[in-house]
Parts: structure tokens; C-alpha cells; sequence
């Protein structure tokens, strides 16, 4: 059962904060008892405390995790096949063909929703801080504070990977609304900074009535990605070993739990963005804004979209079920037992779905509607979401990712069996081969990479890792090619483009080569 209460239409408290104004009349020159601003609010521990819940609220600016942000990753990783029914995505399209440019709407809309979670986080950080001066150190305050670092760390790796130089916002003032673009070194040490204070601020765990918000196991998974991210192999490796003993992967029959609606709470969850239908709730406000309007739940769109009973929108990409047909050790053809549990159809994807519901298994009509994704889309306990009622949540780190990101430390720092070895763990809990041959860097790398792949698939990964990996161009380009004789993909498109609109807005911002970045 969801435990997302408490941050339910939290939107409104945060944006009513920052409505401004100026009348020369002194009539009006009073204030009004119903108006939250950073004066008649967030004062007492609970204010602040739901000041920080409004922070995870961000999350579903725009729908942007809800809907077309994990498409955006899908198509440009070429996990997904678009089908008939998505043509009225024509801004996906555009990124599956690396035809995006600075207009492309998803590029603005995450965009804000990252300086959105700032300005929160700001807020939240400026009055904790006050209260703590003022009054001493409260338990809430120092969660919510903790809540503020992470989120605002999060948000800032987020802009110094994709954009790399942007505008660096730490403090809650008017003034600093227009600021100029800082160097991505100086991002990347900002988001360290806020890690590591929220690794001292947070909890080790929630009560099940907080489950979602983040836990110090998060701050430091999520350092430790950053050191990975920037290199610093030794560092991540060390914040890694931290989360020994504290999170474990799941077993091989409860991979959905992963991917699911059911126990999503579980031992392999590191952090998720949380999703929950609610009754009473209007499924298609979250084609608009639900984050800023009153509605009880937040749906998780990808379960109708990438369904052939329902939207039909995203299938699964034809060219990726070759990724999970290889050679064992002794070079016979063997098929990665994740193939039936990432996709349906063919001769290695599942044959059934529906398999948990009251009529019991139903064949999969491959020859009718080619490849679908299994993998987050519920299709085992209904036969159709019947709407956007999906409660699915999106993990942006679970500990499966996390072995793996210390297999590639232990690579880079020479320590090619303990690379291995983490691999194995990952393997061995979805009952695959273990490697137990003798390979060098170049081939464990390989390994590596496959394995990233395999496991993480439709998780929004791929690209990230073909980015900062430096084969984004060459691996893609191949792949665009099959598909549309083109090959599309420029050095430019390491960084995602610089929205046209802040732009427009932001007259400090500097100066961007070929109208990109």
C-alpha cells in the first residue's frame, strides 16, 4: 500500500510563497492573515517539515517521470520501438531521431522541474536554517533539511550531466532569480557539498508512514554515483561499501518487485520517485500539471503507454532482444534469463501474461503485435490498466545498479576479479552463468556493459552510460542507421540543448554555441 501522504497536492503551499507584488495605495499596505509567505510561514518544525515534503512534490512538475521523460530516455537508447499509436509524440519522435533542438518542449519542461526542486530546497534550507539559529536543533527540522540537501543535490547532478554550465542558485533571494552560467566543475562541488550533508542529516530508515523520502543509504549511493560519474573511482568505490549489509538484491522470483505496484518498499530500493492511483482521482489531469492542481493521486502513465491492450504507444525494440542471446564461457549460445522478465514475444521473451490475474495465464499474441515490454507495465496481475491508473514507481537507483557501478570502480582501479565478482552477484541472483574465466580490462568492460544493459534495460540507464562511457555517437549512430539510413547522432548531443525559453527569460545567462549549449 502507498505511504505517499504526505506529499499529496504540496504544489500550491511552496507557489503561493513566491507570489510577489507592488501597490504604492497604502490601504493596501497591510498583511493578510491567509497569505503563506517566508514571514506568516514555514516557522514551526511542522511548516518546515511540509515545506520539504512539497520538495519531492516537483517530481511530477509537468508529469514529466509520470509520462514522457523516461520515453525521452527510451528513444534516444534506442530501447524502445515507437508504434503507430505514438505518432501524436511527435517531441519523442524528434529525440528518437536526435533531431531535438533548443524548442523541443520535454528538454524545457526538465528543465524547470530541476530549478523548481532548487528554489524548494533553497527555501527549505534558508528557513531550516533560521529555525535552528533561533531555536536549537529539531528533529524534524534536521530531516527536512537533510530532505533539501538531497533533493537539491540530485536536481544539480542532474543539470551538471545533461547541461553541463548553468546557473548555480544556493540561496532563497528575489535577486538571484537571473544568474549567469558557472562552470560544471563548480555544479558537480555543489552537489558533493549537498550529499554529504545529507548523508549526516538523514536517517538510516522511515517509518512506513514516510516511505519514499530519502534515507542516508541514498545520499551516499548517490555520492558515491557522482564520484563514479567524475571519475574519482577510489571515492565512489568507498561510498559504495558503505550500503554493505544494508540493502541486498532480491531474489530471482520476486523481480517484479522491482518493476511492479506490489512491495516496491523492498531491500533493492535505494530511491524511487512515488507514483499511487487514489479514488476519486482524475486520471488526465496528469496530462496537464497534476503537481499544481488538486487531485489525490499521481499515475505513472508508462504501464497504459506501453501496452499493446491499452495505448499501444512504445514497444519494445526489436533490435535489443539480440542483446540477450550470447555465448557461455565455452561458446554455446545461451539466453539471458532476463529476457522473460524484460519483454514478451519472440522464441526467449515470455509466452504468457496475465498470469496472476483470475483467469490465469493468457497467451501472448507475438505474431499479431511484435515485442512488448514486461518490465514495468503490470501486465502479469491485469490484462489492461483500463486508463492512467498505474502506481508504479520509477527506482532511479537500486542496488543492482549500485554492484555494478562498483564493478566498473574495481575495474578502473586495476582490480579486474573484484570487478567480476560484483558482476557475479548480480548474475547469480537472476540465475545466470557465473564468469570464472581470466579477462583484461578491454573484456570485462564488455562484460560490464552488457550486464548494465541487461539489467537496467528500460530504466533509463543506457544513455547515460553510453554518454559518460564517450560511445554515445559511435554506438548510436550504428543503431540509427538500421533503422532510418541516417546517422543522426553529433558530438553536440553529450549535452542536452539549452532551453530556448530560458533563453528568453534569463538575460544573465551567457553565451550558447549553435543555439545548444
Amino acid at each position: 500500500m502507498k505511504k505517499y501522504n504526505y506529499i499529496k497536492s504540496l504544489a500550491l503551499l511552496i507557489s503561493t510563497t513566491m507570489i510577489t507584488g507592488s501597490c504604492s495605495e497604502e490601504i493596501l499596505n497591510y498583511p493578510d492573515p491567509n497569505a503563506r509567505n517566508t514571514d506568516t510561514y514555514f516557522n514551526t518544525p511542522a511548516e518546515i517539515e511540509q515545506g520539504a515534503f512539497a520538495i519531492y512534490s516537483s517530481f511530477h512538475h509537468n508529469s514529466m517521470f509520470g509520462w514522457q521523460l523516461p520515453e525521452v530516455f527510451d528513444v534516444m537508447a534506442n530501447e524502445s520501438d515507437g508504434r503507430p499509436s505514438s505518432a501524436g509524440e511527435a517531441n519523442i519522435h524528434l529525440c528518437w531521431r536526435y533531431q531535438h533542438n533548443n524548442q523541443t518542449d520535454v528538454f524545457w519542461k526538465y528543465w524547470r522541474l530541476l530549478y523548481r526542486m532548487i528554489m524548494r530546497s533553497n527555501l527549505v534550507i534558508y528557513k531550516g536554517g533560521e529555525y535552528v539559529v533561533k531555536n536549537g536543533n529539531d528533529e524534524k527540522v534536521s530531516f527536512a533539511l537533510g530532505d533539501a540537501y538531497f533533493l537539491r543535490g540530485w536536481a544539480y547532478s542532474q543539470l551538471a550531466f545533461h547541461w553541463g554550465s548553468v546557473p548555480l542558485r544556493t540561496s532563497f533571494t528575489p535577486e538571484e532569480g537571473d544568474n549567469a552560467r558557472v562552470p560544471a566543475q563548480q555544479v558537480w562541488d555543489q552537489v558533493e557539498a549537498d550529499f554529504k550533508q545529507a548523508q549526516n542529516l538523514l536517517p538510516e530508515s522511515w517509518p512506513a508512514n514516510f516511505e519514499g523520502r530519502a534515507t542516508k543509504g541514498a545520499a551516499t549511493g548517490f555520492l558515491g554515483k557522482l564520484y563514479l560519474y567524475n571519475k574519482k573511482y577510489a571515492l565512489a568505490d568507498a561510498e559504495f561499501a558503505k550500503m554493505d549489509g544494508k540493502f541486498k538484491l532480491l531474489p530471482k522470483n520476486k523481480w517484479d518487485y522491482n518493476h511492479g505496484e506490489t512491495n516496491e518498499y523492498n531491500e533493492e530500493n535505494v530511491f524511487s520517485i512515488i507514483f499511487y492511483d487514489a479514488p476519486g482521482t482524475n486520471q488526465w489531469v496528469m496530462f496537464e500539471d497534476p503537481e499544481d492542481m488538486d487531485n489525490a493521486g499521481r499515475q505513472n502513465a508508462r504501464a497504459q503507454l506501453y501496452s499493446w491492450t491499452d495505448w499501444s504507444n512504445w514497444g519494445f525494440q526489436p533490435r535489443r532482444v539480440a542483446d540477450f542471446q550470447y555465448n557461455d564461457e565455452t561458446g554455446i549460445p545461451f539466453v539471458d534469463p532476463r529476457a522473460a522478465l524484460t519483454f514478451y514475444g519472440g522464441t526467449i521473451g515470455d509466452q504468457t501474461y496475465g498470469d496472476n490475474t483470475q483467469g490465469g495465464p493468457q497467451p501472448f499474441p507475438f505474431a499479431e503485435k511484435g515485442y512488448w515490454y514486461r518490465k514495468g507495465t503490470n501486465k502479469e496481475n491485469k490484462l489492461s490498466e483500463g486508463g492512467v491508473r498505474s502506481g508504479n514507481n520509477i527506482r532511479l537507483m537500486r542496488y543492482a545498479d549500485v554492484l555494478l557501478m562498483r564493478a566498473e570502480c574495481k575495474l578502473e582501479t586495476g582490480d579486474i576479479p573484484a570487478c567480476i565478482s560484483f558482476i557475479n552477484q548480480v548474475r547469480k541472483r537472476i540465475a545466470a552463468f557465473e564468469y570464472m574465466g581470466s579477462y583484461d580490462k578491454a573484456q570485462a568492460f564488455e562484460l560490464l556493459k552488457r550486464e548494465r544493459q541487461l539489467e537496467l534495460m528500460g530504466e533509463m540507464h543506457r544513455y547515460n552510460d553510453l554518454k559518460r562511457w564517450g560511445i554515445l555517437k559511435e554506438t548510436i549512430n550504428v543503431e540509427t542507421q538500421a533503422l532510418w539510413g541516417t546517422q543522426n547522432v553529433q558530438d553536440k548531443h553529450n549535452l542536452f540543448p539549452v532551453p530556448q525559453q530560458e533563453l528568453d527569460t534569463n538575460p544573465e545567462f551567457g553565451s550558447v554555441a549553435n543555439s545548444w549549449n
